[in-house]
């Protein structure tokens, strides 16, 4: 469970005032453990801020995402080249197609690919199995 900033100082503020650890996570309404890891944190940093988050940050914002989504949602039968082109000019955030492919993967939307329709030469055999199928 992920605390805000306040949470975090009522909870050191909680403590120092004399209140047990228990007695402290009862009233905000998290885990025992909670409490001792943000005591921790506050005891190794000498301050109430959040530390760094592991990983590489992200090139696209929550914003963007939401653009790479609904850009697709709108043309299925666009490229990945296509969506970055027009994120590029509306956000002017220049991104590869590969992180658009990632975004569109992390929504669970899959990609459509075009079909080619090739003209080919039926015999009249099977030209009329065709037209008994349908």
């Amino acid at each position: 469970m992920s605390l805000s900033l306040e949470e975090c100082t009522r909870i050191i503020t909680m403590v120092q005032e004399g209140r047990s650890q228990w007695s402290t996570a009862r009233t905000v309404g998290v885990s025992l453990s909670t409490i001792q890891r943000v005591l921790q944190q506050f005891q190794e940093t000498g301050m109430n801020i959040r530390r760094p988050e592991n990983g590489r940050p992200r090139c696209t914002t929550v914003r963007e995402d939401r653009f790479i989504v609904s850009t697709m949602l709108r043309n299925r039968h666009l490229k990945a080249v296509q969506v970055r082109n027009s994120l590029q000019e509306v956000h002017h955030n220049n991104v590869s197609s590969n992180t658009i492919r990632r975004r569109l993967r992390e929504a669970d939307i899959k990609h459509i690919w075009s079909t080619r329709i090739f003209k080919t030469s039926v015999s009249p055999a099977w030209n009329g199995q065709l037209a008994a199928r349908t």
